[in-house]
């Protein structure tokens, strides 16, 4: 009997750990943001913050051109709905980037040349993603996630494994839907947003006969942020590593772009000119 008993024990022990390991795997994806949201401040830390600045070193590393990598500096400011992005670099033929969101329209620079750069066409083919405060994360004051209910997006959740560290992951489906997949990542341990990645796949299109159908190849565009080295800013545990990789490849070849920046200044509830996020302003 002792040993039925021991059995008995043992069994439900491993179908009460069993149930509690596939319960936390099934985190709902609000469950994921809130969770989230705990992990970078208090309730009443987060409240706290109406307008957001970072500022730092950038570098840019053209990896599929071989190009010598550009310097410069980041400024990344926020106010309520409103965004502004800005990189200086020392480069001719790439000085920078600009782009503003003002509470109703964005605005994205143009290179010298007067064409964008292939970052700068990503943000005009998914401005949402700066409307709605995705791009940059918890690094911008209206941060998607502080507010999703009032963004009315439709949410996914599940886990993905990248270099063998698992993550919890949220889908992110805007209102009127999107042309790239948007998927987040948060660490397990401690629901920090770690990564956002969007992707963009389209058919190459049809030949004139199956032979040459089967030689065109789709384009696949992918950009991805990744966050780290999180560290405390008035009450606000806040990402000072912030990368951009930008890889597309198709039939005409493949390009691949990173921006790093290492952010070393920040400021809070600062005073900013409403011409700060609008780049087209006089």
């Amino acid at each position: 009997m002792k040993s039925f008993g021991r059995f008995t024990t043992v069994i439900l022990t491993v179908l009460f750990l069993t149930a509690s390991f596939v319960s936390a795997q099934k985190l709902k994806p609000e469950e994921i943001v809130a969770k989230h949201l705990e992990s970078l401040g208090t309730a009443e830390a987060r409240a706290a913050v109406k307008s957001q600045m970072a500022i730092g070193d950038a570098k840019v590393t053209f990896v599929s051109q071989k190009n010598m990598a550009a310097q410069g500096r980041v400024v990344m400011a926020s106010s309520g709905p409103k965004n502004f992005f800005g990189l200086q670099l020392n480069a001719m033929d790439y000085p920078g980037e600009k782009f503003s969101y003002n509470g109703t329209k964005t605005n994205i620079s143009a290179l010298m040349n007067g064409k964008r750069s292939v970052f700068g066409d990503f943000v005009d083919a998914n401005e949402m993603a700066v409307r709605e405060s995705l791009l940059g994360g918890a690094l911008v004051s209206s941060w998607a996630m502080n507010d999703i209910a009032s963004k009315k997006v439709k949410l996914g959740s599940g886990t993905k494994k990248l270099d063998g560290k698992e993550y919890y992951t949220v889908n992110y489906n805007p209102k009127g839907g999107s042309d790239f997949d948007i998927t987040l990542f948060f660490e397990k341990d401690t629901f920090r947003h770690a990564r956002t990645e969007y992707k963009r796949t389209k058919s190459g299109g049809i030949g004139t006969n199956p032979n040459q159908s089967s030689q065109i190849t789709q384009n696949v565009l992918k950009v991805t942020e990744t966050y780290s080295d999180f560290r405390d800013e008035k009450g606000l545990m806040l990402p000072h590593v912030y990368k951009l990789n930008y890889s597309e490849t198709g039939q005409g070849g493949s390009i691949e772009i990173e921006w790093e920046y290492n952010l070393n200044e920040f400021a809070f509830n600062q005073p900013m000119d409403e011409k700060t996020f609008d780049i087209n302003a006089k």
